[in-house]
């Protein structure tokens, strides 16, 4: 069986399955749309039944041998769908998309995801999707909300032959041997790559000298959310400012991103941030949870950067053919399934030290005329971003951080949502709107819209 086919937990599944089972912090994947004009109600209904046969709609199973990785199936039927009658006014739009996010989302016992909408005071509509990132990364979220929306039937797991999903003992003491095999590859592989890196010099991400000492403690009673602003933007100008600069959409958003911090007071102008990117590694017909790599890219935020992107543009490039090349594998990618097999309590002091990124980008791309309007016109506005659950501002201080940006197209605009992850710097939305339109302005770009 092929890897594209095996419905068994990718590394992906599993690093956010392990985030909100061994840490207590779930990664919420939400995905809006400010919409023109309302869909009709049973347009929202059809949307939510076809989803509901997708491929989102699945639970992960625990396997009965130790060493063996989780495994999709298919999640039972249920109504997963919320139609709020009270309109929210447009300066309300943030709030009411932060509520969504309680939603009871449990990638083991299920609802799997939440579709919800409301009515807003100039005449239009705001719709929420919400699932957890353990369940499907942006392009599998993409994927579905497409196929929901024309009606085609995708696959609500991976490998959907009935045969897949009757799981003996055996399939997972298989399993089991494969990763313990994996593991030894893995840690031949680690050695080598780091022989291969010896003396290769990167951006140092920025994190508190208390980091290590200061336990990161979830809790379950928290509904607070980080900082976040969505700024509309014409599509048209973006690339302009981009092309002139001698840049692409890319790296304007990975350099913009960086002045940020800069501008919040979290590096100094003159550094090097190394900005983590994630890289779709997703193939044809590939219905996996989640399928990404990773990239680093070392920014520097010299005082020209506003004048000329062609260094950050040639660091992309470098960075995203690295993060394709199976032989540039970075030593952690290589420990991967090392890491599959130690025990949470060991998995939870080593997260606890990982260094937090200051500066991540996500370039979501072009959105399909489909997804761009759930069926209905091209939608003014969309966001799409990951918010971790069950954080306090002392939780989000001790991990450190700076921003997270997200960038997607869809008709002639794009939408820029920027996260603040600082509590004291960023603390709220109105603080983090300012930080963002005044950067935005140095590379005159005038926002449609900030909400």
């Amino acid at each position: 069986m092929s890897e594209v086919m095996d419905n068994r937990f990718t590394f992906g599944d599993e690093a956010y399955f392990l985030s909100e089972s061994v840490l207590g912090i779930p990664v919420a994947s939400q995905h809006t749309w400010r919409l023109p004009q309302p869909l009709p109600s049973g347009a929202l209904a059809a949307l939510h039944d076809n989803l509901a046969r997708g491929p989102l709609s699945r639970l992960a199973a625990a396997p009965r041998v130790p060493g063996a990785r989780y495994r999709w199936m298919p999640a039972p039927a249920g109504t997963r769908l919320t139609i709020d009658e009270q309109p929210v006014r447009p300066e309300q739009l943030m709030r009411w998309c932060d509520d969504q996010l309680a939603a009871p989302i449990d990638p083991l016992h299920g609802p799997a995801w939440w579709l919800s909408a409301t009515p807003v005071t100039d005449g239009g509509q705001l719709v929420s999707f919400v699932t957890r990132h353990t369940i499907g990364d942006g392009g599998l979220i993409l994927q579905a909300i497409d196929a929901a929306v024309t009606g085609d039937a995708l696959p609500r797991v991976p490998d959907a032959r009935a045969t897949s999903q009757v799981v003996r003992w055996r399939d997972d003491a298989r399993d089991a041997g494969r990763q313990l095999i994996a593991a030894g590859r893995g840690t031949v592989g680690a050695v080598r790559a780091a022989r291969r890196h010896t003396g290769e010099h990167s951006a140092t991400p920025s994190v508190p000298a208390d980091r290590a000492r200061t336990p990161l403690r979830a809790d379950r009673e928290s509904s607070y959310v980080p900082a976040f602003v969505a700024v509309d933007l014409a599509a048209g100008d973006w690339r302009a400012a981009a092309a002139a600069r001698g840049g692409t959409s890319n790296s304007l958003l990975l350099m913009l991103s960086a002045g940020l911090v800069v501008a919040a007071g979290l590096a100094r102008e003159g550094d090097t941030i190394g900005v983590a990117m994630p890289v779709r590694l997703r193939g044809e017909g590939d219905y996996r949870s989640n399928v990404l790599g990773g990239a680093s890219v070392p920014v520097e935020v010299s005082s020209s950067r506003y004048d000329d992107l062609r260094q950050v543009r040639a660091a992309t490039k470098v960075a995203l053919a690295r993060a394709t090349d199976p032989d540039e594998a970075s030593m952690m990618t290589h420990l991967e399934p090392v890491a599959r097999l130690l025990p949470k309590a060991v998995i939870r002091k080593l997260v606890e030290r990982m260094p937090a990124s200051l500066v991540s980008v996500s370039n979501v791309g072009r959105i399909s005329p489909e997804g761009s309007g759930l069926g209905g016109p091209t939608a003014r506005s969309m966001m799409c971003r990951g918010v971790h659950r069950n954080v306090t501002p002392d939780l989000m201080r001790a991990a450190g951080g700076g921003v997270t940006t997200w960038l997607q197209e869809f008709g002639d605009r794009m939408t820029l949502t920027v996260e603040g992850l600082d509590p004291d710097r960023m603390p709220d939305r109105d603080a983090l709107a300012a930080l963002v339109t005044d950067e935005l302005a140095r590379w005159d770009l005038q926002p449609l819209d900030v909400w």
